[in-house]
């Protein structure tokens, strides 16, 4: 199997750069990976790079599975430069809100970032 992303830890953040398009069940480890073994109060999803594409009922999953694993505070930005992309990450941004998380979607990186170190 490819390498569909790849995790640095970078000035407080952990960024998980697409570089080709994962699918649902990869999402998902992925998530599990960075819940287990890595900071993740300050998040950012970069999918600049790839075709981001799933269904509105995945999104939603994808999200929910999110909130089972983030249990402390944090903040995950979403840095997509696609219409579609960014339209899919603001339907997530809604489905993934709660009391402890906050998700923001950008089309910005630098603006991305600095929302996390606010």
């Amino acid at each position: 199997m490819d390498k569909t992303h790849e995790i640095i830890y970078e000035g407080g953040v952990t960024v998980v750069k697409f570089i080709m398009k994962p699918s649902f069940d990869q999402v998902k480890l992925i998530i599990d990976d960075i819940s287990e073994n890595y900071s993740y109060e300050k998040r950012l999803w970069d999918l600049s790079e790839i075709d981001f594409d799933f269904t509105t009922e995945e999104i939603r999953l994808i999200a929910e599975y999110g909130k089972r694993k983030f249990t402390k505070n944090n903040k995950l930005a979403v840095f997509a430069t696609s219409d579609l992309a960014f339209g899919e990450m603001r339907q997530f941004e809604v489905y993934r809100e709660e009391e402890i998380s906050t998700p923001k979607v950008f089309r910005d990186k630098q603006n991305a970032i600095n929302w996390l170190n606010e």
